[in-house]
C-alpha cells in the first residue's frame, strides 16, 4: 500500500520535512545535534539517520519505511502479548485485520508520519496503566514515566496527552496509595517528564539562546497550528474553547471508535478492567479538548489515531473465550472500521485528502507540474553553492537527493551572508514571495525584490514556477 501511494504522487509534507532535516545535518560541513534543530522532537530524527547509508532512500523514502517498520513492531509485540489471552490463530488473525484494516491505523503506517511512534508509545502507556491497576507494581510505574519521557521527544503533543492524564491517575492508582500517598503517584510519573521539558528548554537556552525558544518561534513544530489557525477548519470552529471540542470528539470516538463503548460497557463487572477502559474512552478526549483549546490540535485524528494502540492494548486484558464475546467485540470492530473510514474521508485534511486520492489510484501531480521536483532535479545537475532557506525548500532538497553544497539556515555561512547586502555565495535559490511558503522565506524577508529584480553582480539563470535562482557572475 505504502509503494501504491507513493507511486502515484502523495507525499506528507512533515515526513519531507523531517528527512531534509536529517539529510542537511548529516552533509553538513560540521555534524551537530543543533543542526536538526530544536523545533521538533528528536528521536524520530535520530531513527532515521541510518536510513541516510542506505542507497536508494536519498529522494525521501526513508521516513515512510521507518513508520512500515514501527508499525510492524508494534504488531508483533501486540501478537506477543495477547498470547496472555490464548486466543488462537484464527482469532488473532481476525482481530489483526480488524485492527489494520482501521484508517487511523493505516494512515500512521504508511503515510510517513511520526504517528507510528507515536502509537508504539501509547500502547506501551497504555499496558503500564493496565499493570498498574492489576499488579500495583512500583515498576509499572516507572515504566508509565519513563514511556512519557520518550513520547516527549517523539511527539509535541505528548505534554497535552501528560496533562490529561493527570487527573486519570486516580482512577489508574490502586485506593490504597492514593489515601496513603497521593502525592507519591504524581511524583514517580510527572518528575521524569518534567526533567525531559526542562532539558529540552536548557538545550534551547544553550544553543538558541532562549528558554522558550521551542515554543515561541514561528515554525516550531511545539506550536503545532497556533500560528495557521485560519488553514484548519477544526480551529476555525473550536480553537481556544474546551467543552465544545470535548463534545465534538466525543462524537467522533463514536463513529469511528464505538468498539471502545462496548468494552466499557463489557467491563462494568470487572472493576480493574472498567477503570482501564474508562481511562482509554476519556483519555483522548481531554486530550483533544486541552489541545484544541491551546490551538495546537489541527485535527482531531492527531490523537484519534492514537485510540487504535489503545485498544489493541486494552485487547491484551479482555476475555474473549466464549464464542459470544467474540462475536460482539468483532462485530463492533467492524462497524468501527466502516465509521473510522467515514469519517476520515469526510473530515479529512487536505494532506490526508491527497492520502485518499492516492490509495483510490487518482495521481496527484506529475513531474512536469511539481515545481519543487524540476528545481530539485536542475539543482542535482548544476551543483555550484546555492543559498536557500530549508523551511521553504525542503521538498527541493528532497528531490535533489542531498544536501551537498547547499547553505542552509544553520550554518555560520547563511548567517554571515544574511548580514550582508549582497551574499558571498554562488547561487541564490528563491521562491516566488506572493505564494505561502515565499511569504515566510527568510530571503525574501531579508531582501523582498530579490526575487522579481534579482541582486547586484547576479544573474538569473533558472525561472520556472514560482522559483527563481540568481548565479553570481563569473
Amino acid at each position: 500500500m505504502t509503494i501504491w501511494i507513493l507511486s502515484n504522487g502523495f507525499m506528507l509534507d512533515s515526513a519531507t520535512i523531517r528527512w531534509t532535516r536529517v539529510v542537511s545535518a548529516l552533509d553538513a560541513e560540521h555534524i551537530m545535534v543543533e543542526n536538526l534543530s530544536f523545533l521538533m522532537p528528536h528521536l524520530p530524527l535520530y531513527l532515521l539517520i541510518p536510513f541516510y547509508y542506505i542507497p536508494g532512500l536519498a529522494t525521501g523514502a526513508a521516513p515512510y519505511l521507518l513508520s512500515l517498520l514501527v508499525a510492524i513492531y508494534l504488531l508483533h509485540l501486540w501478537a506477543k502479548n495477547l498470547k496472555e489471552v490464548e486466543l488462537s490463530e484464527h482469532r488473532l488473525v481476525i482481530l489483526g485485520l480488524l485492527v489494520v484494516l482501521h484508517p487511523a491505523f493505516l494512515w500512521s503506517a504508511t503515510a510517513g508520519s511520526h504517528i507510528a511512534l507515536s502509537m508504539l508509545a501509547f500502547y506501551l502507556l497504555y499496558r503500564a496503566a493496565q499493570h498498574i491497576i492489576s499488579d500495583h507494581d512500583l515498576h509499572s510505574y516507572i515504566s508509565l514515566a519513563v514511556v512519557f519521557v520518550f513520547y516527549f521527544f517523539i511527539d509535541g503533543s505528548a505534554i497535552f496527552i501528560f496533562v490529561a492524564l493527570i487527573p486519570l491517575l486516580v482512577v489508574i492508582a490502586p485506593i490504597r496509595t492514593i489515601m496513603v500517598s497521593p502525592m507519591s503517584l504524581y511524583l514517580i510519573v510527572g518528575t521524569p517528564f518534567a526533567f525531559a521539558l526542562f532539558s529540552w528548554a536548557y538545550l534551547n537556552w544553550i544553543f538558541e539562546g532562549s528558554f522558550t525558544n521551542f515554543i515561541t518561534d514561528a515554525d516550531s513544530d511545539f506550536l503545532g497550528g497556533m500560528l495557521h489557525v485560519f488553514d484548519y477548519p477544526w480551529l476555525l470552529d473550536y480553537g481556544g474553547q474546551f467543552f465544545m471540542p470535548l463534545l465534538a470528539a466525543t462524537g467522533y470516538l463514536l463513529i469511528a471508535f464505538p468498539v471502545s463503548v462496548y468494552l466499557l460497557l463489557d467491563t462494568i463487572n470487572n472493576s480493574y478492567r472498567f477503570r482501564a477502559s474508562f481511562v482509554l474512552l476519556l483519555h483522548p478526549l481531554i486530550a483533544i479538548a486541552i489541545a484544541t483549546s491551546q490551538y495546537y490540535l489541527t485535527h482531531p485524528f492527531e490523537i484519534l489515531t492514537l485510540v487504535s494502540a489503545g485498544l489493541m492494548a486494552e485487547l491484551t486484558y479482555v476475555k474473549m473465550q466464549t464464542k459470544r464475546e467474540f462475536v460482539f467485540l468483532v462485530i463492533f470492530m467492524m462497524v468501527s472500521v466502516v465509521g473510522g473510514w467515514w469519517l476520515f474521508i469526510e473530515t479529512a485534511s487536505p494532506q490526508m485528502a491527497q492520502w485518499v486520492q492516492a490509495l483510490k489510484g487518482e495521481e496527484l501531480h506529475t513531474a512536469e507540474t511539481d515545481s519543487d521536483l524540476q528545481l530539485g532535479l536542475w539543482l542535482k545537475e548544476h551543483r555550484q553553492t546555492t543559498m536557500m532557506y530549508e523551511r521553504s525548500a525542503f521538498r527541493v532538497i528532497a528531490a535533489r537527493g542531498d544536501a551537498k553544497g547547499l547553505v542552509l539556515s544553520f550554518s555560520h555561512d547563511f548567517k554571515a551572508a544574511m548580514r550582508s547586502r549582497i551574499p558571498d555565495v554562488e547561487q541564490i535559490a528563491v521562491p516566488e514571495p506572493d505564494s505561502l511558503i515565499g511569504r515566510r522565506d527568510w530571503l525574501n524577508i531579508r531582501h523582498p525584490n530579490l526575487y522579481s529584480y534579482g541582486m547586484k553582480g547576479f544573474d538569473l539563470v533558472y525561472d520556472y514556477m514560482g522559483w527563481r535562482v540568481y548565479r553570481k557572475h563569473g
